[in-house]
């Protein structure tokens, strides 16, 4: 009797999340969100995306009560402001700066808050999400990933700064990344490479060498706007746009390009095309 008991107890379990199952699937569709065929949603095999949904657990609070927003020069004539942003930063805040290759989130690479933070503002679960990061030179570089041979160093110093990615294998001194399984519980993993940018920007390059004295940041682009085309700043007139009242403050430098950094795997000793962007794809060497 018991074992019966047990048996329509599991069934009504399993109906009841396949009709939630099929119910989230359906919100998917209805929000232009399709799922690849013949995959379970649910499989950590590949990212659910779900940016501008909230997730079932929500983000730590943010530092601020208000977004801070700082306008600064396109040329980065007055990237003096952006020291407003410095304590925020060095608290493991989440906010938003200008690249060579278009705006980005960033937090200290030592952050943990922060990453859990930047990762469930963009609605990143069931993956094991690379972020990039962005260094001030080529020593941080070599701190956390290894493998660069002569031939390598030439290469990364004769085209950085700019916008190129290259993928290098990580050292164990990389701190773990974080994992959103299906039910929303985090986990550390261990990243084996690891994404490395200079970028040419002269507001980034002020804050990070000068202000920051040379922190790593995590970084994630922003995502484009539909209807636009293009990456919109427009917290500073909406602050509730989007995720603007997730992060803790915004750097606008105005318009920059965003297609993107090129990107190299130079995990072996000869560069590997990943995907072009606004780099060239002749390397300098």
């Amino acid at each position: 009797m018991m074992q019966r008991f047990q048996l329509a107890l599991l069934l009504s379990i399993t109906i009841i999340f396949q009709h939630e199952k099929n119910l989230v699937i359906a919100l998917l569709h209805q929000n232009g969100i399709m799922l690849p065929k013949g995959r379970d949603f649910t499989s950590s095999a590949s990212c659910v995306t779900l940016f501008g949904k909230r997730m079932k657990f929500q983000p730590p609070s943010r530092l601020v009560s208000k977004t801070v927003y700082i306008q600064v020069q396109e040329d980065g004539d007055d990237a003096w402001k952006t020291m407003d942003v410095l304590e925020l930063l060095q608290r493991g805040g989440v906010g938003v700066v200008p690249t060579d290759t278009g705006y980005g989130f960033v937090t200290p690479l030592d952050s943990k808050t922060g990453l859990e933070r930047l990762l469930r503002i963009k609605g990143l679960h069931q993956c094991k999400k690379p972020m990039s990061l962005l260094c001030s030179d080529l020593s941080t570089i070599n701190t956390y990933c290894y493998g660069i041979s002569k031939h390598l160093f030439k290469i990364l110093k004769k085209n950085l700064p700019g916008s190129y990615t290259f993928i290098l294998p990580a050292k164990a001194t990389l701190p773990n990344g974080i994992l959103f399984d299906s039910k929303g519980y985090k986990h550390s993993w261990k990243r084996q490479t690891l994404g490395v940018r200079i970028p040419d920007d002269p507001v980034l390059r002020y804050l990070q060498d000068d202000l920051l004295e040379n922190m790593p940041l995590l970084v994630s682009s922003l995502p484009l706007d539909e209807d636009e085309g293009k990456q919109l700043l427009n917290c500073g007139v909406d602050e509730d746009a989007s995720w603007c009242k997730e992060v803790d403050f915004i750097i606008d430098a105005g318009e920059r390009p965003f297609d993107g950094s090129t990107v190299f795997d130079i995990t072996t000793d000869e560069p590997e095309l990943v995907r072009e962007g606004l780099g060239q794809v002749e390397l300098l060497i």
